[in-house]
């Protein structure tokens, strides 16, 4: 049964439904309370037992309007505290307007926020008819509220709402009083602002915990210290660079694990020197130094701690990511993934040419990778502080291939650049220029490019005086140029000035074991969890790859990209991929008429040991005579006789498993002989 009646009256009925609300979460079915304005008649005022005035402006004319005998108090109203942490991020020195229903109001709640020590911003009470003209309102762009965002003028972009302002404390404990009502009644409200204080701090305690999980995610060692050099936060980083066995904790002065007077000195220095480089335990470490301050008083530094190196590894992969290609190596040795003999034989001997400043050809099929040694041989020479320039022939047109690789002076043809331009020789001066798919250069055009190589010295399209340029070649082509010679297609000088030393990149087909290490590296690069499973695996190694590396990343790309799920079984490969094996499948019946055929000239053990002999001498870059393999198989146990090894050769050159050249060029492997070799092997298992 309700026992006490209470008004409470409010110039908006807004803010009256909100103490209603409030009072009842406290009182619930003691009291009973009716809401009114200051336009109800007065005789509405009548049968209270409390008469609440929602604010100290309408106090006076809610006691008008009361009865005489009537009690009425006044309601303090105080900020909500849960959304206090609203205000804490803007920007010091920032312009608010705070907006209410009244004047009055907006600057209540301004006061409060000083109150709580919410000063680092300028705030501006406003409410609907607030003369604005001294302010130029084009300046605010944000407006705090206690409930009223209604009320925020057009034109403001931002709006914090607090909500609406709660009852304080001091008022509950007056209309206790008031009404009689027993004490108790505080404990419940005392433990209703204790919910929100718990609520708030669970807030903070969470932001804190937000905050330090994005600190310890940091690579650098981050700490924050005050005025005396006492540690007040640090992340889980800082330890590993100072050598210390105990750990270091918060309330730790920062001298008790530096012991270089030269750091402290620069910690403590307040200038606007911010970062320096210094030795700890015989590395070098980059300190930054960043100051705290609160109302322009400093109050403390924030140190972060990063090894030099890892900021040399780290601007290394931005370079490669953000230099504009032809103009930077991008590649490193570091970036020629693999392990088989193969590779590493190709390696070895490009790291050797790389410290030489003679010219290379490097030969291999489409996406084995030649541009990447050309790059890595760049990085790795006397010229890596110049120029890495590349030009492509098989992708210039050749109308325009003259003129970009030797430049033209102003008005040398109809459109010709003012000034004139720099051809890629001239840019590549004192670096290195790559002449990729050499083989599609143009007849015409060769003779020009021996001139260069032997001249040191660039004619521009249109020009009188020849120009000096101080570069190294280094070509490549998956065509073979020697047939090309025979065939009037590629001039014999230039080959020889080109073919210095030449460096041959083993195709996919013929390194099959560094398949999944390739694997591994584009999908640490791609962020894949992605993993193949064994029967994939088998796939991909009965695949012959003719796209190569190439042709392998994009393979990668489409399975991350497209395949559900983390494993990668063989039924989610490319349709190509499977393609080939089948006709791989094919292909092994003709390969039995084949072996049987050869078998009459030699058995298939002296077979497979020819054909091993000739791979290790074209990996190793060993010219093979008969002589040189008649030794070889020897030692294999292998007896046969000069005249039996001659028919073997030209039975296999006729086959185009090998190619048999003079005494002095010697007999090399195909392509072709590579993967029939694989095919005895597997015979032979």
């Amino acid at each position: 049964m309700v026992k006490y009646r209470i008004a409470v009256v409010a110039a908006d009925g807004k803010i009256g439904i909100g103490f209603k609300n409030q009072l009842e979460s406290i009182f619930h079915d003691e009291i009973e309370i009716v809401i009114l304005s200051l336009e109800d008649a007065q005789e509405l005022f009548l049968g209270f037992d409390l008469i609440m005035a929602a604010s100290s402006a309408i106090y006076d004319a809610v006691k008008r309007k009361a009865p005489l005998n009537a009690k009425v108090i006044t309601v303090i109203r105080n900020i909500n505290t849960l959304e206090v942490h609203k205000v804490f991020n803007i920007d010091a020195g920032s312009k608010a307007l705070v907006v209410s229903n009244y004047f009055y109001a907006a600057k209540e709640t301004v006061d409060l926020l000083k109150e709580i020590g919410l000063n680092h911003i300028e705030y501006i009470p406003y409410c609907p008819g607030t003369d604005l003209d001294d302010l130029d309102i084009n300046t605010v762009d944000l407006a705090i509220t206690a409930g009223a965002a209604h009320y925020v003028p057009k034109g403001i972009s931002r709006i914090i709402d607090l909500g609406l302002k709660v009852i304080d404390i001091s008022t509950v404990m007056e209309v206790i009083v008031n009404l009689g009502l027993p004490l108790e009644k505080i404990n419940l409200f005392t433990l209703r602002y204790m919910k929100e204080f718990i609520a708030l701090n669970r807030k903070i305690s969470d932001l804190k915990s937000t905050l330090v999980a994005v600190l310890d995610a940091s690579s650098d060692g981050i700490m924050a210290l005050d005025m005396e050099g006492n540690i007040i936060f640090k992340n889980n980083r800082v330890e590993r660079y100072f050598e210390t066995c105990n750990k270091i904790n918060v309330g730790d002065n920062i001298a008790e694990f530096i012991n270089n007077g030269n750091i402290i000195n620069f910690i403590n220095s307040f200038d606007e020197k911010e970062n320096d480089v210094f030795s700890i335990n015989r590395r070098d470490v980059m300190i930054n130094k960043n100051y705290l301050s609160n109302n322009n008083k400093l109050t403390g530094i924030v140190v972060s701690l990063n090894y030099v190196s890892e900021i040399q590894d780290k601007e290394k992969e931005i370079r490669k990511k953000l230099v504009n290609k032809g103009n930077v190596a991008k590649y490193d040795f570091s970036d020629i993934i693999g392990s088989s003999k193969s590779i590493r034989t190709v390696t070895d001997m490009t790291r050797k040419v790389a410290k030489t400043d003679l010219s290379a050809l490097l030969l291999g099929e489409n996406g084995t990778g030649k541009e990447l040694f050309a790059q890595a041989i760049h990085r790795n020479s006397s010229r890596r502080t110049g120029p890495f320039v590349a030009v492509n022939f098989a992708a210039l047109p050749e109308s325009l291939i003259e003129s970009e690789l030797f430049g033209y002076e102003e008005g040398a043809f109809t459109g010709a650049k003012k000034g004139g331009k720099r051809g890629l020789f001239e840019l590549a001066h004192l670096g290195t220029i790559f002449l990729d798919e050499i083989g599609d250069a143009p007849l015409s055009l060769q003779a020009r490019l021996l001139r260069v190589i032997q001249e040191k010295e660039v004619l521009r399209v249109g020009g009188v005086s020849p120009i000096p340029v101080d570069v190294r070649i280094i070509a490549a082509t998956n065509r073979d140029l020697k047939e090309m010679i025979e065939l009037n297609q590629f001039r014999q000088d230039l080959y020889y000035r080109l073919n210095t030393i030449t460096i041959k990149v083993p195709p996919l087909r013929d390194r099959k074991e560094d398949i999944p290490y390739i694997i591994n590296y584009y999908m640490k690069n791609l962020n894949a969890k992605k993993k193949f499973t064994k029967e994939a695996i088998e796939k991909l190694n009965n695949h012959d790859w003719p796209g190569n590396v190439r042709e392998l990343e994009n393979l990668i790309h489409y399975v991350v990209e497209i395949v559900d799920g983390e494993i990668i079984d063989a039924d989610d490969l490319p349709v190509d991929v499977c393609g080939s094996i089948e006709r791989h499948e094919t292909n092994n019946n003709g390969m039995e008429d084949i072996v049987e055929s050869l078998e009459k000239l030699c058995p298939i053990g002296v077979l497979t040991g020819i054909l091993e002999e000739l791979e290790i001498a074209d990996d190793s870059y060993v010219r093979a005579s008969r002589s040189y393999l008649l030794e070889k198989l020897l030692c294999k146990g292998i007896n046969t006789t000069d005249n039996a090894l001659r028919k073997v050769l030209k039975e296999l050159d006729g086959l185009d498993y090998i190619n048999v050249g003079s005494t002095k060029q010697g007999t090399r492997i195909t392509q072709k002989g590579r993967i029939f070799l694989d095919e005895l092997r597997r015979l032979g298992d």
